[in-house]
């Protein structure tokens, strides 16, 4: 066991999404994922013994609630270790659909394992995570990742698939940084409510094997296709709710999904897909995304917007 330990994981932005749980406590979603590492966003988290659990985010103290009860999670199904005094520089905005929660999970459970002097994968790593953040399970891994499933807590976890030379990139339009009205976990639960709740599992789970036959044949625009019906009709679950119907969405998220619409109408490989926030991820390739981002920044002066490519997996210092 060292003194401390550092890793550092990347935000990932699932292109398949994840929405619903099967089991709370154990974090089994009810639909399989795929994602993308993003390089620009990312979570560097150091821990160190300390008299009680606590958490610092950008040298502020937070509420440590939810870390301490994933770390006695990890205690319990590793064995007992010290309190621990968590330390996070988050290069992500806070609960604003950027997975920040995803990064910051992962980069927890890796360093976790490495004060301890864990032996563990990068899949046993991923499952460990899942009990912190379902998302976090995808961001041990470089560019695409499949979380499966699984069957029970033993076989959910993600796994990396390789597609390389893929000329992907992200415009990210950071419509708003501030915390959501509604969680994620909150928000997951309202949507299954929805009637449509069961045809989107099953739409999804189809989306999932088109989305990795795309990949494979480097299809950029089939898998923009994809990834933007599986993100809308993830959003429909929300306003279709019969238990408190809610929408992430605001008037700037509809000018910019407008705007997008308008950019593939002029030839622009252009297709959105957003997460559990307001802010949209405009899927294309590197070649474009220059005079997207450009001629987005040009209409909406207000929004701020970000170009972001495949990402690196785990890694500590």
């Amino acid at each position: 066991m060292t003194t401390n330990a550092t890793a550092i994981a990347h935000t990932n932005i699932a292109l398949i999404k994840y929405w619903g749980k099967r089991d709370v406590k154990l974090n089994l979603p009810t639909t399989s994922s795929l994602s993308l590492t993003l390089d620009e966003y990312y979570t560097k988290t150091t821990v160190e013994e300390g008299p009680e659990d606590k958490l610092y985010i950008n040298e502020l103290p937070q509420d440590s609630k939810r870390v301490h009860q994933f770390l006695d999670v990890l205690r319990a199904e590793m064995g007992d270790f010290p309190p621990l005094t968590v330390i996070s520089i988050n290069k992500v905005p806070l609960s604003a659909g950027l997975a920040s929660s995803a990064s910051s999970f992962a980069a927890l459970t890796a360093a976790v394992a490495k004060f301890n002097g864990w032996d563990l994968s990068n899949e046993e790593l991923s499952r460990l995570a899942r009990r912190g953040s379902g998302s976090a399970t995808r961001s041990f891994f470089p560019d695409f990742a499949i979380w499966e499933k699984g069957e029970d807590d033993k076989t959910s976890y993600a796994h990396h698939i390789d597609v390389p030379d893929l000329p992907i990139a992200l415009v990210v339009c950071k419509i708003a940084g501030t915390v959501k009205k509604v969680s994620s976990s909150d928000g997951m639960v309202r949507a299954q409510t929805s009637p449509n709740y069961q045809s989107w599992v099953d739409e999804s789970a189809k989306q999932l094997e088109e989305m990795k036959a795309a990949l494979e044949a480097k299809d950029l625009e089939k898998v923009g296709q994809l990834a933007e019906a599986n993100a809308l009709s993830m959003h429909d679950l929300n306003l279709t709710a019969e238990d408190q119907r809610f929408t992430y969405f605001n008037q700037n998220t509809m000018k910019v999904l407008d705007a997008i619409k308008a950019l593939r109408a002029e030839g622009y490989l252009a297709y959105a897909t957003m997460d559990a926030g307001p802010n949209v991820k405009i899927i294309t390739n590197q070649e474009q995304a220059p005079a997207i981002k450009e001629a987005l920044a040009e209409q909406f002066r207000k929004i701020q917007f970000d170009i972001a490519t495949p990402g690196p997996g785990i890694s500590y210092e």
